[in-house]
């Protein structure tokens, strides 16, 4: 009787995880090697609820939707850590009652810790269970350290970041129109992104401004978490300020993850902070400093630290960075399918215990190859940005980022209008409006 298999997903979901699924489930049912493939409702809260969704009897127009569908609503995810043994023995047991062979897990470090907690106790077990991993992470977490040939080993990028990074970068060129235009009143706008405590989504705002027009500063975790966060917020404040006085206003994007004081964080079942559900927002604290709310006079009056007129504003984009549809990344959609098609074919050829992984390859042009790594060295690391990557300033990357992370958007972002600073000759004296004397 052939086996079968069941696929889940985990963690926070990105636009392009649906086409992993649907390249792991194209390839396992071409390959006629299976049974039934089920998808695990809600992760593997899913197999432990016994709640397996017959993906292998739905329509097949269906099932090729995934490839343009975000999020990861049609079979659901979790942020469930398997603590004890009870859990794992559940797991099996639900295994044995459905002939299940083959397990995939679909996501970030964690996820990869609970694959290969399953896979490895299958064995165990004398359960002939395959055990395979399918990377997935906006943070881009999941790899190695950065080679010197500028890629990095393990895991060069995780897919659903390419999407976020091109989400991001789409995000700043429009807010920097916005910027340009209301800048008389609020010179500056903070824009806070995901990514915990790693600096990969907020570096992806300089692939807007490669060429370092915009007056933008880039707060990353990794360039300020080993300072006070007094400190960290007066050398923001005076970065900006130097903007203002060249420009007359300033775009600060700055990672959710950075150390600016206490936020009022909660915790998920992993540990890891959840930024979004904060008390507090780092892009608050940052625009409340500028705006000196900390230093309000007797008549409840701020006194403002920008070099100008006006005042910060801050906005938070939210969880719309890992799900938007209408800026996927064609070279991120593409990969999802091929990694999703590389972990089936890992399985079918009976190896265990691994993830599909994407490797670059050195050289000025872009072009990846697949390949496997042991699910135990992925398990519970996180990678961050390089320090080499991080410019001298501290509020900048470098453009050794910009060459790596540009392919990974696929293809160029919109050119807005720009006009001459063509004006008409002057007949009138000077005249200081009276607002403003």
């Amino acid at each position: 009787m052939k086996k079968n298999v069941v696929i889940a997903q985990s963690g926070g979901p990105t636009a392009v995880i649906n086409n992993s699924v649907r390249g792991a489930v194209d390839t396992l049912m071409k390959s006629g090697k299976i049974g039934s493939v089920y998808g695990a409702r809600m992760g593997i809260l899913g197999v432990l609820h016994e709640e397996l969704l017959d993906i292998s009897g739905q329509d097949p127009a269906e099932i090729a939707l995934l490839e343009r569908t975000p999020s990861a609503g049609v079979c659901g995810s979790c942020r469930y850590k398997i603590k004890s043994e009870e859990d794992l023995d559940r797991i099996i047991g639900i295994f044995k009652a459905h002939n299940i062979g083959y397990f995939f897990y679909c996501g970030g470090n964690d996820s990869m810790d609970t694959a290969d907690k399953v896979s490895v106790l299958a064995q165990k077990s004398g359960l002939d269970v395959i055990g395979t991993g399918i990377v997935k992470t906006i943070d881009n977490d999941v790899g190695g350290n950065l080679q010197t040939d500028g890629t990095f080993a393990v895991c060069d990028h995780n897919p659903g970041y390419g999407s976020t990074a091109r989400s991001t970068a789409m995000n700043i060129l429009e807010a920097n129109e916005e910027n340009k235009a209301s800048c008389t009143s609020d010179p500056v706008l903070v824009i806070s992104v995901m990514g915990r405590k790693i600096g990969f989504i907020p570096a992806a705002a300089r692939l807007a401004d490669p060429e370092r027009n915009m007056p933008l500063i880039l707060v990353l975790p990794e360039a300020f978490n080993k300072t006070d966060p007094r400190e960290s917020l007066d050398y923001i404040t005076a970065r900006v300020n130097e903007h203002l006085k060249e420009s007359g206003r300033c775009i600060i994007v700055v990672g959710e993850g950075v150390n600016l004081g206490d936020l009022d964080i909660l915790r998920d079942s992993f540990g890891h902070e959840q930024f979004s559900a904060s008390g507090r927002g780092v892009e608050q604290v940052i625009a409340n400093y500028l705006n000196g709310l900390d230093r309000k006079d007797e008549k409840g009056r701020a006194h403002s630290r920008l070099a100008v007129r006006g005042i910060a504003r801050s906005e938070r984009p939210g969880t719309r960075q890992r799900r938007e549809s209408s800026t996927l990344s064609a070279t991120d959609l593409k990969e999802a399918y091929e990694v999703g098609s590389f972990a089936a074919d890992i399985a079918l050829s009976g190896a265990t215990g691994f993830m599909s992984t994407i490797i670059r390859k050195p050289g000025s042009g872009y072009g990846v190859s697949y390949d496997k790594v042991a699910l135990s060295v992925v398990a519970n690391a996180d990678r961050k940005v390089p320090d080499a990557w991080i410019a001298h300033n501290r509020v900048d990357v470098s453009d050794d980022y910009i060459r790596w992370a540009m392919p990974l958007i696929g293809g160029p972002l919109p050119r807005f209008a720009h006009f001459k600073p063509v004006f008409a000759g002057k007949k009138c004296g000077e005249y200081t409006p009276s607002g403003y004397r």
